[in-house]
């Protein structure tokens, strides 16, 4: 059964190339606690031992398609396995992002969801703080069939945004989910524009990128491509070049401290930086009206050189890759003389998180069923699965990584061995900060402010966000 009601997905604005739709689809959640709910929970299992069937709704990023297919296979063995079961599947990606908070407040939340939880992600903390999502710490610590405990069986790359290591927590340790994706932000490319430019391999340095999309342009090849009307999508430059060159720490001081951009000048210096993209007329053509779904076809169709995005991408648009495209992928290019950490990566672990029965009043929440979902989720074999038909990179040890795909084995071993920021830092699942944060990046983008103008309304706006924030809302 699919819950359709609320749902827009992006394979759905993929076909319809909706630019309104598109913008909606990134509007997160602003997370409020809902007051305390009376006790209601399931009996956990049989006398026996065994797990009771039940009804069970749980999140899907897709409604159609393969990645549909797959989580439904592992609902299907849910439904045969254990009778009396029935799976519900509702839409759980970043469109449906507010109603389901609203669903979780009012004690109606989903059996198991994504979005509630990242130990990296200041904005989520509220859900685990206030009791609205299930500790699933004596879960992961059990063994599995192969006598390996649960929670040894993921990367170490997932940890840090899985593991509660908030500071001040009450609960270090914690698992408040189980990770079933690794995100990696990536500078993906196209392999037959590198070559006939001449570039032999993937710029390493900031100088070795603006020489390569000087190559690029020379050749008549737009060298960047991004979604103009897309906020998000523009802050990904940002994000990424004011990490290499002021550091996470002074980033994280701005966008949830007191500190100004304009105080730092490496926050300028950025800004000039990604202004020669427009000066220098480097964006793809149409950028500034492409919506991100559209945005990303004309990448494929060969429009751009390159792409920020998330390795989610390729399966996001196989519907509209060709058979002959050659994609690469490098990490973004390290900033000479910089003060962040040049090795750093940006990524997430994509989290499933049970309901606390605790705070689910609507209905009653079979805890063990959903555990056993999220093993079987979570299975070397499932993962193995999800990585060759969805391009998905494993969470899972000893889980090949999916292939075809240049440097993506490189990115993943490197991602290993260096720190992981969250994507964003986070901020997408706040709208009033995302807003402050991403609009004067846009603009820069589209050429209405200069990089001094940039800053200032950045400033401008954190500030008014931090007034808003200390007066409640």
């Amino acid at each position: 059964m699919v819950d359709q009601a609320s749902a827009v997905n992006r394979r759905q604005l993929l076909k319809a190339g909706g630019a309104a739709a598109a913008g909606a689809a990134l509007l997160p959640a602003h997370l409020r606690a809902a007051p305390n709910a009376p006790l209601s929970i399931r009996a956990a299992r049989n006398q026996d031992g065994s797990i009771s069937g039940s009804d069970i709704e749980v999140g899907v990023f897709y409604e159609e398609g393969p990645w549909f297919e797959h989580c439904k296979a592992i609902g299907d063995s849910l439904e045969a396995d254990y009778p009396g079961t029935t799976v519900k599947y509702t839409f759980a990606n970043t469109a449906s992002d507010p109603g389901r908070a609203l669903r979780w407040q009012n004690g109606n939340a989903l059996d198991v969801d994504t979005g509630r939880w990242n130990n990296q992600t200041p904005p989520l903390w509220d859900w685990a703080t206030n009791g609205f999502i299930y500790d699933m710490t004596p879960d992961v610590e059990q063994p599995l069939a192969n006598g390996i405990p649960w929670k040894d069986t993921f990367i170490p790359s997932t940890l840090s945004f899985v593991v509660d290591s908030r500071p001040d927590t009450t609960t270090p340790g914690a698992w408040w989910g189980v990770p079933f994706e690794l995100v990696l932000m990536l500078m993906q490319y196209n392999e037959a524009h590198f070559e006939t430019a001449g570039i032999t391999a993937p710029p390493a340095t900031w100088d070795e990128f603006l020489q390569a999309c000087e190559m690029l342009n020379s050749k008549g090849i737009k060298p960047i491509c991004v979604s103009g009307p897309t906020n998000a999508y523009c802050a990904h430059w940002w994000d990424r070049l004011t990490q290499r060159i002021v550091g996470k720490d002074a980033v994280m001081a701005v966008a949830y401290g007191d500190a100004r951009a304009a105080d730092n000048p490496g926050f300028l210096t950025a800004a000039q930086e990604l202004a020669k993209f427009k000066a220098n007329e480097w964006f793809m053509e149409g950028y500034d009206g492409a919506d991100f779904t559209t945005a990303q076809a004309l990448f494929f169709q060969g429009q751009a050189a390159m792409i920020h995005m998330g390795s989610w991408l390729t399966a996001e648009m196989k519907d509209v890759i060709p058979t002959d495209f050659r994609l690469g992928v490098f990490d973004f290019p390290q900033y000479t003389g910089g003060a962040g950490d040049q090795n750093a990566g940006f990524g997430t672990a994509q989290n499933w998180s049970i309901a606390s029965p605790e705070k689910t009043t609507a209905h009653e929440v079979n805890v063990p069923l959903a555990v056993e979902y999220l093993k079987r989720w979570t299975s070397a074999e499932r993962t193995g699965q999800a990585a060759e038909t969805l391009r998905m990179i494993p969470p899972v040890k000893d889980v090949p990584v999916p292939t075809g795909i240049t440097g993506l084995a490189e990115a993943i071993e490197r991602s290993a061995n260096s720190e992981l920021i969250v994507y964003y830092y986070g901020i997408h699942f706040d709208t009033n900060l995302s807003t402050a944060w991403w609009n004067p990046v846009q603009a820069l983008f589209l050429g209405q402010v200069g990089p001094e103008e940039m800053i200032t309304q950045l400033d401008q706006g954190l500030e008014q966000y931090r007034e808003l924030k200390a007066a409640g809302g």
